[in-house]
């Protein structure tokens, strides 16, 4: 059946709602229960129905259940007041009480007449490029609108993904009481528990991370603030430490954590035997344990130490499991130690009956993770969460959420992951979980930025701060800050971006965290070049390259390929760019690399461009106008866009080029950004100049100098300031063009866009010298276009 309702058509088949033929985005759940409603409009329907119905089970909260009510209401333009959709029936549940028509026959065909309908209102497109920009394609909800997941890395706009792998730790359901035999006031700052020493045979050196890690989870599970052990993995390769190093006393260390924690192992007549000693600045202490096994023997050490910190130890579910606890801390010391390939050898190489523990499951979709193998990780993650394994078990099961939420986080369903977010807090905010609390509310606020919400993104990333630094989680603190620092970009604000980017970069480097700290720096490059800065990003490019040597992500390497390419032709390097650009193309996945694929064709167009070379622009632009590059990359969508409108303009194809110019204008009045109306306006003046319509296309050019004004971005000054001068010039307005030529003078040195204007200006003006001395700088900067394109790398 489709249903139409309103101006509405909903088609619970293909999982579609369109609003006048205009797609209208619902999140997965919102979905389900709106269908859900229509089809039993007959009558009310109970909270619980509902839920089981929707969500599959009976655990789900009223709040997240009224929240999902109120994100179909919005979509549909309706409100709690109104109710002219879903009326609430107090005490009980929902109803659907608008009028409904039930379409029985073809139902596809009836959503086709819509969208043609809807299409026949729209320029089309050129012949040349009609796979590449229509109206169904760039019309989105308004206010719903997705910013760059990424300029350098896919999805990974919301760092949280960086720790997920580490938030298996099986916390306790609250946190544990105190013993009441305190021996010194409770720590006010971090543990730092070091890499063990361990004096046993080779093939028992794994111990040295799989212990440390242990200690440090048996310490956070009892509401002790450690420091994440991927932290100190990173700090102590970035100092080039080992394991033999006095790092118990180190005064480094001792800025870092209010007490270290050094582990000795030792096997000896078939017995394990660990020491933990701890030193603090005020105190020393040692405790000893002995088992069969180094297991058994480190979580009784970490217990004694927690005795005498006057804490008590939490008991973790699936101990008694043989060889569960040494499978997982095995496979955890290799991705500690970056060995993704070695942890996964490790588990595939585990009985049966160990593979199949939740919490392997888990740990193998967080290594698929963490590889770049996100549809691995979200099928393994979909059957675990289905299974009746982890029903009762809220911290495994809020961790499972958040690990398939950062896959899709990656792979741009923000809607369905903000779902599992919010999940996620309603099953661990009574427990008092705070490091899933944070990690879930730093997600949050990463993809409420991308729908545009910045004053509630922000405020959900101060309480993620509060959360992660409860527990000492430097890492997910300074992703706090990187994500801080994308927003400022989002907000085309680049030269804030960069004071709380060049921060957290310094963050990352202190912690050794190699990943965040690129991720870090491929922002900071952006935000460079956006400051039409390109020798600065392509210095903060060379901190990050190869990628391979800071990520084992082939999804992020290819991102961070891209950013290099950027910044080389930024900054006169087109031809090494265009062999990276070539690379990406030819090595990269087509499917699961989309983004910087379509990225690199942008890239590649706008060197042809320069070059001269429109037909070959356009061809670039057929494969960078795609719809990945619309969710993925707004910003790069529009620039696309309005390059395209140009091109056709210079080959005379004024009809396309006006479609081209609807098509953008529609994608600008769906969103509140200012930013996408200034380049809206900066292709109708063009394409008013190119139709000989002087004064409109004068006008045009004056509100988007307005709104650049405003904005005060570099790159957009020059982008729009640039053929605004020519047209000022061409109309003889000399003393407004001197005006413009103002704005733009300060990049003629390093932007042949404002060296040609330049150039134009002092020939209307006489000026002979400065005119030939600025076509001269403009012929030096195209020169590097000019060059033939590079073969293959």
């Amino acid at each position: 059946m489709t249903y139409r309702f309103d101006d509405f058509l909903l088609n619970p088949a293909t999982r579609e709602l369109h609003r006048n033929g205009v797609p209208v985005v619902l999140p997965a759940r919102a979905f389900d229960c709106l269908a859900y409603l229509i089809e039993h409009r007959e009558r009310a329907v109970g909270r619980d129905e509902l839920i089981a119905a929707v969500w599959g089970r009976v655990e789900i909260s009223d709040a997240l259940l009224g929240h999902t009510i109120v994100k179909i209401r919005r979509s549909l333009g309706d409100s709690g007041n109104e109710q002219r959709g879903v009326r609430t029936v107090p005490r009980f549940g929902y109803r659907w009480v608008q009028p409904v028509q039930v379409i029985d026959e073809a139902p596809m065909d009836a959503v086709a007449t819509v969208e043609e309908a809807a299409d026949a209102q729209a320029v089309a497109p050129s012949p040349s490029v009609a796979q590449a920009v229509n109206a169904e394609a760039v019309v989105a909800p308004r206010g719903r609108t997705r910013h760059a997941v990424a300029a350098a890395v896919v999805v990974a706009c919301a760092l949280a993904a960086l720790a997920f792998w580490r938030i298996d730790r099986h916390a306790p359901s609250a946190p544990a009481p105190s013993t009441g035999t305190i021996e010194a006031a409770p720590l006010a700052a971090a543990v730092l528990v070091l890499p063990a020493l361990v004096d046993a045979p080779e093939d028992w050196h794994w111990l040295r991370l799989g212990a440390m890690d242990l200690v440090a989870n048996r310490l956070r599970s009892a509401a002790i603030a450690t420091t994440p052990s991927e932290s100190v993995v990173g700090l102590l390769r970035q100092r080039g430490a080992t394991g033999e190093d006095d790092l118990l006393h180190d005064a480094t260390l001792a800025q870092l954590a209010a007490m270290r924690v050094q582990p000795s192992i030792r096997r000896e007549q078939g017995r394990w035997s660990v020491r933990l000693d701890a030193f603090g600045a005020q105190r020393a202490l040692s405790v000893d344990a002995e088992a069969d096994d180094a297991i058994s023997a480190a979580r009784a050490a970490a217990d004694a130490l927690l005795r005498k910190l006057g804490q008590a130890s939490a008991q973790t579910q699936g101990e008694a499991v043989a060889g569960l606890d040494e499978l997982l801390q095995r496979s955890g010391a290799a991705m500690l130690a970056d060995q993704l390939d070695q942890a996964r050898a490790l588990i595939v190489a585990a009985p049966p009956l160990l593979q199949q523990q939740p919490r392997v499951e888990q740990r193998m979709a967080q290594i698929e993770l963490r590889r770049g193998e996100y549809e691995a990780a979200e099928s393994r993650l979909h059957a675990l969460l289905d299974s009746t394994a982890v029903a009762n078990d809220d911290a495994l099961r809020a961790r499972s959420m958040m690990t398939l939420a950062a896959a899709w986080v990656r792979t741009q369903q923000g809607d369905r992951a903000l779902e599992l977010y919010d999940e996620a807090i309603a099953l661990r905010e009574r427990a008092a979980d705070h490091e899933v609390l944070g990690v879930a509310r730093l997600g949050r606020g990463s993809i409420l930025a991308l729908q545009e919400r910045y004053d509630d993104a922000t405020a959900e990333l101060a309480r993620a701060r509060i959360e992660l630094a409860t527990v000492g989680d430097s890492l997910g603190v300074a992703s706090v800050d990187v994500n801080l620092g994308e927003f400022q970009r989002m907000r085309h604000r680049p030269a804030d971006a960069l004071v709380l980017l060049k921060k957290a970069v310094g963050e990352f480097e202190l912690l050794g965290a190699r990943e965040g700290r690129a991720y870090a720096l491929a922002q900071q490059a952006t935000a460079e070049r956006e400051l039409l800065d390109g020798e600065a990003a392509l210095a903060t490019s060379t901190r990050f390259w190869p990628a391979d040597a800071h990520t084992s992500n082939q999804r992020m390497r290819w991102n961070l390929t891209f950013e290099r390419a950027a910044g080389l032709v930024a900054s006169g390097g087109v031809a090494e760019g265009e062999r990276l650009i070539e690379r990406i193309g030819a090595e990269s996945d087509p499917r699961k690399d989309a983004l910087p694929r379509a990225q690199a064709a942008l890239l590649a167009a706008t060197i042809a461009e320069r070059r001269g070379d429109r037909v070959r622009a356009l061809l670039d632009l057929e494969r960078a106008l795609v719809p990945i590059l619309r969710d993925g990359d707004s910003i790069g969508w529009t620039h696309g866009l309005v390059l395209k409108a140009a091109l056709e303009r210079g080959q005379q194809q004024l009809a396309d080029a006006a479609a081209t110019t609807a098509t953008l204008q529609a994608w600008a009045s769906a969103s509140s950004d200012e930013w996408r109306g200034l380049h809206a306006a900066l292709a109708a003046a063009g394409q008013a100049e190119v139709e000989h319509r002087r004064e409109p296309a004068l006008e045009q050019y004056a509100r988007a100098m307005a709104m650049a004004e405003r904005i005060g971005v570099p790159e957009e000054l020059v982008e729009v300031g640039a053929p605004y001068l020519a047209a000022l010039v061409d109309a003889s307005q000399l003393d407004t063009a001197r005006a413009v030529s103002g704005r733009i003078a300060l990049w003629a040195e390093h932007d042949p866009r404002a060296a040609t204007a330049q150039a134009h200006l002092f020939r209307a003006l006489g000026q002979d010298d400065a005119a030939r001395s600025a076509e001269q700088q403009a012929a030096r900067l195209l020169a590097a276009y000019a060059t033939a394109q590079a073969g293959p790398p």
